[in-house]
């Protein structure tokens, strides 16, 4: 019996000892072995997100208003404001934010302004050249690279101005001014190429970006008629900007 017992003992004893010191020498790998530790310790997705905020402003193509794209001869080009706000998905190499501009300069902009004469000839219709252009957007991007990305947005556009009529019916002139306010939807395709700048808790990254873009009138409150007219806006040009982005677990 007691010898029994001692083979037994014997068996367990050489069986577990090798296989405790492959799994010593599997741990002492894993420690020294950087790959594997990367591997163990990867961090999911939600918790890389960064988040970006940043100014962009350059030169764009003028807004050309009711489809008058010679109007664009006066006043060719204009600057163009931006702020966005966006989360950076490190993992995926996407980017999603929401962004705010407008035009800084319409005042007395006589390129932006038109004239439009009425179906009967009673009448002529006429913008003024102060124009105040809003726009908020969603934009979408795509990193090709760590310092290149590309995209598109779709923004929506507030044009307020004030719009003039002349009449003369039975003989009497009248002249009537209007507030009116424009609505256009319209997208933007981009390419942009990044610097960026590693401080401690977050990053400074100046950016340079060529865009095309459009937009069309779908809706006014103006109170007459313009017929098939409708304001485009176009958003074509060259931007320099400068974005911090900041959080993420490294």
């Amino acid at each position: 019996m007691k010898r029994t017992v001692f083979i037994v003992v014997l068996l367990v004893l050489s069986i577990s000892i090798p296989m405790l010191a492959e799994s010593n020498d599997l741990l002492s790998a894993e420690l020294e072995n950087p790959v594997l530790q990367n591997q163990e310790l990867k961090l999911p997705w939600y918790k890389t997100v960064k988040y970006e905020i940043g100014y962009t402003g350059g030169i764009c193509l003028n807004s050309t208003p009711l489809g008058q794209w010679h109007d664009m001869i006066h006043n060719n080009f204009t600057w163009f404001n931006t702020f966005d706000i966006s989360i950076i998905l490190h993992e995926k190499h996407l980017g999603i934010g929401f962004e705010y501009g407008w035009w800084p300069h319409l005042t007395n902009r006589w390129g932006l302004y038109t004239y439009y004469q009425t179906s009967d000839s009673s009448g002529a219709l006429r913008t003024g050249g102060n124009w105040a252009i809003y726009y908020n957007g969603i934009l979408l991007k795509y990193y090709k690279t760590k310092s290149f990305y590309y995209g598109f947005s779709v923004n929506h556009y507030i044009a307020n101005t004030e719009e003039s009529c002349h009449s003369t019916v039975n003989g009497n002139i009248s002249d009537t001014t209007a507030c009116v306010q424009r609505k256009c939807i319209g997208c933007d395709i981009f390419c942009s190429l990044e610097r960026h700048i590693l401080l401690k808790r977050f990053e400074i990254i100046p950016f340079l970006k060529l865009q095309i873009g459009h937009a069309k009138e779908y809706h006014n409150n103006s109170p007459w008629e313009w017929g098939s007219k409708k304001l485009t806006i176009g958003t074509s040009g060259i931007f320099l900007g400068m974005n911090m982005r900041f959080g993420g677990e490294r």
